[in-house]
């Protein structure tokens, strides 16, 4: 595995919220060694990463009002179809309204009529390195502070 300078010199500058503070990135779903990749990640990326192994574990995350300003979520989540939960996340209303970023098998598995309609921000396939990781992120961080310099 690839030292965290040597990362961060491939994929650049930390991530920041629109606010300018590191972002908590609430990780969702996969296996155990997979989120632990992900969290370590979002660690070198200047993020903080926030552990929730389930579907509803997210929506019990969101629903207490824990600050989350993205999600990523393994779409293999154990134990809801993974675009229910985003729809989930949705229906959240204000506490849904945030990006959401899928981790996917294959690239197929987002571009459904029912995928597209959850309003991903991004996905990425696995394997993934690290600089596609980053560039996801970074791209629903960017729509993100697009969207709030427009309101």
């Amino acid at each position: 595995m690839e030292r965290p300078e040597e990362i961060q010199s491939k994929v650049g500058s930390q991530l920041l919220t629109p606010e300018g503070v590191s972002p908590r990135v609430a990780v969702v779903g996969g296996t155990q060694s997979s989120a632990m990749v992900a969290q370590m990640l979002l660690a070198q990326f200047g993020c903080q990463p926030v552990a929730a192994a389930t579907g509803e574990a997210v929506l019990g995350l969101l629903r207490r009002d824990t600050k989350v300003d993205l999600v990523l979520i393994d779409l293999s989540v154990t134990d809801m179809d993974g675009i229910v939960a985003v729809q989930l996340i949705r229906a959240l209303g204000s506490r849904g309204a945030l990006p959401v970023v899928a981790i996917v098998g294959d690239k197929t598995e987002v571009s459904s009529n029912r995928a597209r309609a959850a309003g991903f921000a991004g996905a990425i396939v696995k394997p993934y390195s690290p600089r596609e990781l980053f560039t996801a992120l970074s791209s629903a961080m960017a729509r993100r502070a697009s969207r709030a310099l427009q309101a």
